[in-house]
């Protein structure tokens, strides 16, 4: 029984941290053929140890990601609750592939701090159209409102959940009903890595300056007084080109080190997350070349 635990354990870090190389390898090319693309603001030199070391942080953020994939079944059957009367909820939006339970440790910090309505939900499957997947997430905020009884929400959203709630916010109806939205580490101008899923649903329009991001880029800052931060790294081995998670406009906000999943464990980047939920971050806005490239 132990062996066979032992073996599985194995087989699960063998893989994760085969698909760390591999992204890695795909971000170390990104960054020598298309430097001006990878640069962004508050960006500076990746250095060898330093480097492996966030790496190594990485592969065990997406190995802890795969674990605890399948307690979205419990999570996602817990009753949405007012636990605070008055307070805006905070609700999490995960990424491509991902569920609920990527939040589970942030959620459970933030309740930690202070904020007492939190909550993540889920979107399935990523093969359909993101339209439809948008859809799903306009529904939960209503859903999250009406149980909360609060006129509006703020939204933390991790990876493909960025541009999900900005197109939501443009046509789904959320416009004045979102106060903040905080992204990380999210495509706005689509991934490159994007390329390596099939060509179906929201895989191919997450693909970088794909039909339906420059669609949605076109559209400019959504309806409404909603509040954008956008918190990155250059680091990201999933958005690529990095500049991708810069957003014009937003408050962006550069986290050294830290790669594409390892953003949803950080402690730093919980500290900016709250800041941005408060209004107390010290944001820097987009450089002017950085954002023409959008």
């Amino acid at each position: 029984m132990w062996e066979l635990l032992l073996w599985l354990v194995g087989l699960l870090l063998l893989g994760t941290g085969l698909q760390t190389f591999a992204f890695y390898a795909i971000w170390f090319y990104e960054q020598r053929v298309s430097p001006e693309l990878a640069a962004v603001p508050g960006g500076t030199p990746v250095r060898l140890w330093p480097g492996l070391l966030g790496a190594v942080r990485e592969w065990l953020s997406i190995t802890a990601l795969v674990v605890s994939y399948p307690l979205r079944l419990l999570h996602d059957a817990s009753p949405v609750k007012n636990r605070r009367p008055g307070e805006e909820p905070i609700i999490l939006v995960h990424g491509y592939g991902g569920d609920s339970a990527n939040f589970l440790l942030m959620q459970w910090r933030l309740k930690r701090r202070g904020w007492r309505n939190v909550y993540a939900v889920s979107y399935t499957p990523p093969i359909i159209d993101a339209r439809k997947l948008a859809q799903q997430v306009a529904d939960h905020v209503e859903a999250v409102l009406r149980v909360t009884q609060a006129e509006n929400a703020h939204l933390v959203c991790h990876s493909m959940g960025g541009p999900l709630t900005r197109y939501a916010l443009h046509h789904l109806g959320l416009a004045g009903r979102v106060g903040k939205v905080v992204t990380l580490g999210s495509p706005h101008a689509g991934s490159r890595v994007a390329n390596l899923f099939p060509a179906i649903g929201a895989a191919f329009q997450m693909r970088y300056q794909s039909a339906f991001i420059r669609e949605l880029n076109a559209l400019g800052e959504p309806p409404g007084d909603t509040r954008f931060y956008s918190i990155y790294s250059s680091f990201d081995n999933f958005i690529l080109p990095a500049s991708s998670a810069v957003l014009p406009g937003a408050g962006n906000i550069h986290v050294p080190l830290h790669g594409h999943c390892a953003l949803l464990y950080s402690r730093r980047v919980l500290d900016e997350v709250e800041a941005c939920l408060r209004g107390t971050s010290e944001q820097s806005e987009p450089a002017e070349e950085s954002a023409q490239e959008h």
